[in-house]
């Protein structure tokens, strides 16, 4: 005789009350932090669209060791006085630009190594501090940004122990029932059926964010500072073997050269000039590797061109590859641009139960008789002010250069308590999207205005369709009842 045993296993009500608890008050502890974490990090996964978006005037390029030399050659003159190395990020399939880094100014080179004008893409570069670092210098934002993956995953397992009726109740949304229970509906259904990938991205996310403060307090401890030193046991010996003389064109094209003959899949993409101007220079060269998901393997050149030594990031130790690979499984750039959407959009639903935990919290809360009014609105107009400072922060970057920490924090602060002055959340919702739409539709304006035909043609075209997509979505979701 069989017996239909539940798959998930029936938990106690003292068990599932406790784990409710316990997720109530965790969510609520980190809601905000979680929610702009989870909104910049979907947007960050096209941050390589976005720069061809930012750069529209600049020149596509494709790699050649000869162009590469050129703009090198170039790029040196171009150095600051004192500047100890070169960098340059190399044309690529997804990024097809040739730019060098002369102190904080980037020089863009078209395919044969000439010099175009000076580029950039800062509102994208400060897109993904707000990601990476919450745009906070030093370790406290790497330190905010890695507690947030961990909250994700204690969110995540904390809500499944909590769900009895998970199987059960997998499909069940309640649309018209009201709007504590559509928003129940949602934040359970979207944390269940992507919690495989929710995880994953909690915990890609953290061991990124926490590894970087785990060496930095490694170098403080152990090695008198020295950040390479303490990290030479991941990725190796970082220095190339000294040759007496300077890394002239020659000798770069000759490493291009090395590097295809002796692997043939490579693909460059950055390079660093070490000991610039020094009569001992080495290169060192980031390719992506065929059919590896670590981010780049890392290659040595010594001053005459000559292969030195690799990092074996993707052969090597397993823990080594493992954490070489976290930032394309964080990102989802291993697969080509529908494996983008999909974690852009499994992104954007983590930053949905982000701000429907809020919600529900809020809306229980008033039926309960403890409504919190001044709160509610506020966390209303936090929800879209975010996105609404984004747009404005990239607004003033494109029109006048303002760097985008600068206008986004205090955008986002204006936006938020302005909300509290409104009669009621409902009125905070539908002006927060009537206030992200026109800031969408003025940021098209403004980077048609600055690109001309630039503007309407590549990638460029993609993301500003996308942009009024999004401002005409929420225009319309305006005239319905919030």
């Amino acid at each position: 005789m069989t017996h239909n045993r539940p798959i998930w296993p029936k938990a106690a009500a003292a068990f599932v009350q406790k784990n409710l608890t316990g997720h109530k008050i965790l969510g609520l502890a980190f809601a905000g932090l979680l929610y702009l974490i989870c909104l910049s990090g979907a947007a960050t996964v096209f941050y390589q669209t976005l720069q061809l978006w930012e750069t529209a005037g600049a020149p596509d390029a494709a790699f050649s060791a000869q162009g590469v030399a050129a703009a090198i050659a170039d790029g040196r003159l171009r150095q600051p006085k004192g500047a100890v190395s070169l960098s340059a990020s190399l044309p690529t399939p997804d990024l097809p630009r040739l730019t060098v880094m002369a102190g904080e100014t980037h020089l863009a080179y078209d395919g044969a190594g000439r010099f175009a004008g000076k580029t950039g893409a800062p509102a994208t570069d400060g897109l993904c501090a707000l990601h990476y670092e919450l745009n906070i210098p030093g370790v406290a934002g790497l330190i905010l940004v890695g507690i947030g993956g961990v909250a994700i995953v204690a969110l995540l397992i904390g809500g499944l122990l909590a769900h009895p009726r998970i199987f059960k109740d997998a499909f069940v949304w309640r649309f018209r029932a009201g709007a504590r229970l559509n928003r129940s509906d949602l934040h359970n259904r979207v944390g269940v059926w992507a919690s495989p990938f929710h995880l994953a991205i909690g915990l890609t996310g953290a061991l990124i964010g926490l590894s970087q403060v785990i060496l930095l307090v490694a170098g403080l401890t152990f090695y008198k500072g020295d950040l390479t030193a303490a990290a030479a046991p991941l990725y190796g010996d970082m220095s190339a073997k000294a040759v007496e003389g300077r890394m002239d064109g020659t000798a770069l094209t000759a490493a291009f050269d090395a590097l295809r003959r002796d692997f043939p899949g490579a693909r460059p993409s950055y390079l660093t000039l070490n000991h610039l101007n020094t009569d001992h220079e080495s290169l060192t060269v980031w390719a992506d590797m065929p059919d590896r998901l670590v981010y780049a393997e890392q290659f040595e050149f010594d001053g005459k061109g000559r292969l030195s030594a690799r990092h074996h990031l993707d052969d090597g130790a397993l823990g080594k590859q493992i954490y070489s690979s976290l930032y394309r499984v964080h990102f989802g750039s291993f697969g080509g641009v529908w494996i983008l959407w999909a974690w852009c959009l499994l992104g954007l639903g983590l930053t949905a139960i982000c701000a429907t935990g809020m919600d529900i919290w809020l809306l229980k809360s008033a039926q309960k008789g403890k409504s919190h009014p001044r709160l509610h609105r506020l966390w209303v107009g936090f929800v879209w002010a975010a996105p609404a400072a984004m747009c404005a922060a990239a607004l003033a970057s494109l029109i006048a250069g303002a760097p985008f920490a600068a206008v986004f924090w205090p955008a986002l602060a204006l936006i938020s308590v302005a909300a509290v002055a409104l009669p009621n959340a409902a009125l905070a919702s539908i002006l927060g999207r009537a206030t992200l739409a026109g800031l969408l539709l003025m940021l098209i304006g403004a980077h048609i205005a600055r690109f001309g035909a630039a503007g309407a043609a590549g990638a460029a075209l993609w993301v500003n369709l996308s942009l009024l997509a999004i401002a005409l979505t929420c225009l319309l979701s305006t005239l319905k009842k919030a």
